[in-house]
C-alpha cells in the first residue's frame, strides 16, 4: 500500500470518527431533545389557548346565567303575568317593549353578543333584538291573543332548555341562519336560560347568541407568530360533526357539516390516528409521514355531554428540526472539506516523509556500491535523523572492526615473519659465533706474542677483540631474540618493577632534561619473569628518551583493567612514519643513525612480552610521538594465544583520577593510588 494512500486512511479515520459520532450520537440525541422541548413549549401554549377559550365560554355562560335574572326578563315571565296580559293587552304591549328596550341597550354594551330572544314555555318567540335591532313581531297567537316573531318549538336547543337540569345549556359551535336558503352568518355559540318559578315549573326561555369571534382572535392570536396553524376541531359521537373544523384560518374550511365539504382533520389521518387520537388523554402529538406534526389537548365545553373540542397546533417538521438540519448539512460540508485536507496532507506527509527516506536509502546504497566516505549529514531530529546517526554508528563500527582486523592480519604475518627471521638468525648466530670465538682467542695469542715487541700492533690486536666481542654481543642477542627461553614466573608488583627502572634511568633522564609524568597505580601485582620485563621496560623507555627533544615530556601509565596489567610509554617525538609501522619488530630494523643501535631492543621485547601471554603494541600518536601498550596477564599464562588475545583489553592509555607529584629538580614524576 502506497505511504500516502495510509496516511489518507489515518487521517481520515482520526477526522471522520469524531465527525460521525457527533452526526449519529450527539446530533441523534439533539433532535429527540428538540422534539421534546418543542412539544413541551407547544403543549404550554395549548394549556394558554385552552385556558382562554375556556374563560370566553365560561364568560359567555355567566353573561347568559346573569341576563336571565335581571327584573325586566323576571317579570316579563313571571306566570301571574301572563293572567294579566290576557285582561290587559297593552300591559303584556308595555312590558315587551321594556324587554325590547333593555335587550337593544345591553346589546350595544356587549357587542360580543348577536341576538336576544325571550321563548314563552310553548316555544313562540315573543321579542327578539338581533344585532342592535329589534325583530318585528307578525304572526298571531290565537289562544294566547299576542303577536310573536316565530315558533321555536321544534328545535334542539329548546327542546333541551326544557329537559335540562343545568342552569344554562350551550349550544353547538357553528354558522347562524336567518332563513332557509339565506347565507349563513359567521359562527356562533347559543346559549339558553331557562326561567324557572318558584315551583321550578319553566316559564320560559332567554336565548344568547354570541359571535364566534373572541374565540378566531384567540386562536390566531395564541401562536404569537409561531411558524405554524392552529385549530378546533370537534370531537362528537355525532358522525355529521366529528372531525369538522370549528376555526381555521382558512374559512372554507370551517363547518364541513353545514357548507357541505370534506375538509375535516379526520380525513387528514387515518383511521387508526383519528381513533388514537379521540380515545387518547388529555394531550397528546402525532407525526405524520409526509413531514407534518400535530400537537393537541382536548376540551370538554359540555358538561353533560360526549362532545369534546380538540385545540390542534400543527408544525412543519422541517422547520422544528431546520436546526439539526443545518447542523447535518454543515457536518457533512465539513467531512467533505476534511477528505479533501486529508488527501492534500496526506499526498504532502508522504512527500515529506518520504523525501529523507529516500535520502537515507541513497546514501545507504552508494555505501554498498563502494562509496565508503559517504555519510548521513541532515540535522533531522525526528525518527528519519535516528536511522541515519545509527547508520553513520554501524559505519564507524563497521570501519573500527576492520581496522582491528587489519591490525590483527598485521600482527599474525609479523609474528610469522619475526618466527622465520628467529629460526634464521639462530643458525646464522651459531655459524658466526664458532669464528668469532676462534678469532678472539688468535686475536689474544698474537697480543701476548707482540705486545712487547710491537706495542702498536698489540694495541691494533686489543681493538680486534674489541670489535670482535661486540660483534659477540650481537650474535648473542641474535640468539637470545631465537630461543625461547621460559621465563621465570614468580609474583612481583609491576608499580615497584616500573619506580625501579626509571630510578636505573633516572641519569639518562636528566641528562635529555625530559620532564617524566607517571600514573602508576600501586599495587599492580602478577605473576610474570620481573628481570625479562625490566629489560622490556629499558628497551621502550631508552626509545623513548632517544626520539623525545628537549624539555618534553614522556608519560608512562600503568594500571589493572579486566585481569590484565596495561603499561603505557607516550613520548613527543617525531613519531614513526606508516611505512615502517609493520617492521619496527623487525631484528636490525632501527630508524637511529648507524652506530647508536643494533635494531634488536624491540625485537627481543616483543619476543619476552609474547612468552608471557601478553601483547605489545606501538601506535602513532596525532599531531607527533609514539604510544607504546603492554598488556601481560595478571596470572601466568595457562591458556593459548587465542583466548589470551580474546580477553585482552584494548590499551587506550586513559587517565584515572589520581594526584601527580611532580620533582622539579629531577624532573622526574611519580603517582601512587592505592
Amino acid at each position: 500500500m502506497p505511504l500516502r494512500l495510509k496516511f489518507f486512511l489515518v487521517f481520515c479515520l482520526l477526522t471522520s470518527i469524531p465527525l460521525f459520532i457527533l452526526l449519529f450520537g450527539v446530533v441523534d440525541r439533539m433532535e429527540v431533545e428538540i422534539r421534546q422541548r418543542t412539544e413541551s413549549e407547544l403543549q404550554t401554549t395549548l394549556d394558554k389557548m385552552a385556558g382562554e377559550v375556556e374563560l370566553i365560554l365560561n364568560s359567555q355562560k355567566s353573561i347568559a346565567n346573569g341576563l336571565a335574572r335581571v327584573p325586566a326578563v323576571r317579570e316579563f315571565a313571571s306566570s301571574h303575568a301572563l293572567e294579566a296580559y290576557r285582561k290587559n293587552p297593552n300591559l303584556y304591549k308595555q312590558r315587551a317593549e321594556i324587554l325590547e328596550q333593555f335587550f337593544i341597550n345591553y346589546q350595544h354594551s356587549v357587542t360580543s353578543i348577536q341576538a336576544l330572544r325571550f321563548l314563552d314555555n310553548s316555544g313562540k318567540t315573543l321579542v327578539k333584538v338581533k344585532e342592535g335591532k329589534p325583530i318585528v313581531a307578525k304572526l298571531f297567537d290565537e289562544k294566547m291573543k299576542r303577536m310573536y316573531v316565530a315558533n321555536q318549538s321544534s328545535r334542539r336547543f329548546f327542546q333541551d332548555a326544557l329537559k335540562a337540569r343545568q342552569k344554562v345549556i350551550m349550544s353547538n359551535f357553528e354558522l347562524g341562519q336567518v332563513v332557509a336558503g339565506a347565507d349563513f352568518c359567521p359562527a356562533m355559540v347559543r346559549y339558553s336560560v331557562p326561567i324557572k318559578d318558584e315551583l321550578d315549573q319553566v316559564e320560559g326561555v332567554l336565548i344568547v347568541n354570541m359571535w364566534g369571534q373572541r374565540v378566531d382572535k384567540t386562536m390566531e392570536a395564541a401562536l404569537g407568530g409561531y411558524p405554524g396553524n392552529a385549530y378546533i376541531v370537534e370531537v362528537s359521537t355525532d358522525a355529521q360533526r366529528d372531525g369538522i373544523y370549528l376555526y381555521h384560518k382558512d374559512s372554507a374550511k370551517r363547518f364541513a357539516n353545514q357548507v357541505g365539504s370534506n375538509y375535516r382533520l379526520s380525513a387528514e389521518m387515518t383511521t387508526d390516528e383519528w381513533n388514537n387520537v379521540r380515545t387518547s388523554d388529555a394531550y397528546g402529538s402525532l407525526y405524520k409521514d409526509d413531514g407534518r406534526m400535530f400537537f393537541y389537548r382536548k376540551v370538554t365545553p359540555y358538561p353533560k355531554n360526549d362532545t369534546q373540542w380538540l385545540i390542534v397546533i400543527e408544525v412543519a417538521t422541517d422547520f422544528v428540526l431546520a436546526p439539526i438540519r443545518n447542523m447535518r448539512e454543515s457536518i457533512w460540508m465539513l467531512l467533505a472539506l476534511l477528505l479533501v485536507i486529508s488527501l492534500a496532507f496526506a499526498v504532502w506527509a508522504a512527500f515529506q516523509l518520504a523525501k529523507p527516506m529516500q535520502l537515507l536509502a541513497s546514501i545507504i546504497t552508494r555505501y554498498a556500491d563502494g562509496e565508503h566516505s559517504i555519510r548521513y549529514d541532515a540535522n533531522a531530529k525526528d525518527e528519519i535523523g535516528f536511522a541515519g546517526r545509527a547508520f553513520n554508528y554501524l559505519v564507524a563500527c563497521l570501519e573500527k572492526a576492520e581496522d582491528e582486523r587489519d591490525k590483527a592480519e598485521r600482527a599474525v604475518c609479523q609474528s610469522e615473519r619475526l618466527a622465520s627471521i628467529g629460526q634464521l638468525a639462530a643458525g646464522i648466530g651459531h655459524e658466526i659465533n664458532n669464528p668469532l670465538m676462534n678469532i678472539t682467542s688468535l686475536a689474544g695469542l698474537v697480543e701476548d706474542e707482540i705486545k712487547n715487541k710491537n706495542p702498536q700492533a698489540a694495541s691494533d690486536m686489543k681493538l680486534l677483540q674489541t670489535e670482535v666481542k661486540r660483534c659477540a654481543n650481537i650474535v648473542q642477542g641474535i640468539l637470545n631474540f631465537a630461543k625461547e627461553n621460559d621465563p621465570q614466573f614468580k609474583e612481583f608488583d609491576m608499580s615497584e618493577l616500573v619506580n625501579e627502572t626509571l630510578s636505573l634511568l633516572h641519569h639518562r633522564i636528566e641528562t635529555a632534561q625530559i620532564h617524566l609524568v607517571t600514573q602508576v597505580h600501586s599495587p599492580l601485582k602478577m605473576v610474570g619473569d620481573p628481570n625479562m620485563l625490566q629489560q622490556v621496560l629499558v628497551n621502550i623507555i631508552l626509545n623513548a628518551i632517544q626520539a623525545s627533544p628537549e624539555e618534553s615530556n614522556i608519560f608512562i601509565s600503568g594500571s589493572v583493567h579486566n585481569e590484565f596489567v596495561v603499561v603505557e610509554i607516550l613520548d613527543n617525538g617525531k613519531g614513526i612514519d606508516n611505512n615502517n609501522i609493520s617492521k619496527i619488530f623487525d631484528p636490525f630494523f632501527t630508524t637511529k643513525q648507524e652506530g647508536e643501535g643494533t635494531g634488536l631492543g624491540l625485537s627481543v621485547s616483543y619476543g619476552i612480552v609474547k612468552r608471557h601471554g601478553g601483547t605489545i603494541n606501538i601506535e602513532k600518536v596525532v599531531p607527533a610521538g609514539v604510544k607504546v601498550s603492554i598488556v601481560l596477564p595478571v596470572k601466568a599464562c595457562t591458556q593459548n594465544e587465542e583466548q589470551a588475545k580474546a580477553n585482552m583489553p584494548v590499551a587506550t592509555g586513559g587517565h584515572s583520577k589520581i594526584g601527580l607529584i611532580t620533582n622539579t629538580k629531577d624532573k622526574i614524576g611519580a603517582v601512587y593510588v592505592k
